[in-house]
């Protein structure tokens, strides 16, 4: 059983495939004691697993549609039927090698995952809705998929229409979603780990879960999701050498814990 093309089976066996790695990596290595999640936390992010995936693909659907939109207007609708004719015509950009093209796609998609991340901490009105991806006080692998449908359209449409319209390859754009999610899932775990010297170039357990502390020293920092580049450049980086947050969710803020009052929150920041 699928709908817009995910699976629902599939998710089924990718929550209880990841569950089962997880577990055993944050039991092994955990960087806090496993506590109880709070009531119905558990419940919630198991919900969210199964909605987020959906919204993902109506997300990625718009941003086609946009970025399509604006190459018809710009360039005139190209010969032959398909949405990835769009992005299919010839410049200087789509001959360069692909491997040259993923490089870029990458740096892009730091730089942009950066700058929307931190619009959604900074600006009030779009912080309703990333307010609800920390609300949990337990961080960890699944506490990753609480993303509000807003959020992820927002971040979606800063970061695909400007390498689509100046003509990426569409699989070396297309390939970057699976892979930053999955990297998303693993920089939420519970576990301490920084990489050594490689926590200064790409994001880490640790890095992220700084981000996500409600500790005052953490608050607005390391917004990268992948290489950490942009918070070096920015000066937003916080890594305090050998030690780790121990708070996790909102100081002064409450976002509801069902699912259906969080979707709502992000509109009206009740």
């Amino acid at each position: 059983m699928s709908f817009l093309g995910v699976s629902f089976i599939g998710l089924v066996i990718g929550l209880l495939a990841l569950g089962a790695v997880f577990y055993g990596i944050e039991r092994v290595w955990p960087a806090i004691p496993r506590r109880p999640r709070a009531p119905n936390a558990l419940t919630t992010d198991i919900l969210w697993w199964f909605v987020t995936p959906f919204m993902s693909r109506i997300a990625m659907v718009v941003t086609l549609v946009v970025a399509a939109a604006i190459v018809a207007v710009t360039f005139g609708r190209p010969e032959g039927e398909g949405i990835r004719r769009f992005f299919e015509r010839e410049n200087a950009v789509s001959r360069l090698p692909l491997w040259a093209q993923s490089a870029i796609v990458v740096l892009w998609l730091d730089l942009a995952g950066y700058w929307g991340h931190r619009w959604f901490h900074r600006v009030k009105r779009l912080w309703r809705f990333h307010a609800v991806h920390h609300f949990s006080e337990w961080v960890d692998w699944l506490s990753s998929v609480r993303v509000h449908p807003v959020n992820e359209l927002g971040m979606r449409l800063l970061q695909a229409p400007p390498l689509l319209v100046c003509g990426f390859h569409f699989s070396a754009v297309a390939a970057a979603a699976p892979a930053l999610t999955l990297y998303a899932i693993f920089i939420h775990a519970n576990v301490p780990w920084g990489f050594g010297p490689l926590r200064y170039v790409i994001a880490t357990p640790v890095f992220h879960r700084w981000h996500h502390t409600s500790q005052d020293e953490g608050l607005d920092k390391n917004f990268s999701g992948g290489l950490v580049w942009p918070d070096l450049v920015f000066k937003t980086l916080y890594l305090p050498k050998g030690r780790q947050p121990e708070r996790f969710g909102l100081s002064g803020e409450h976002v509801p814990e069902d699912i259906l009052r969080q979707m709502g929150y992000g509109f009206t920041g009740r």
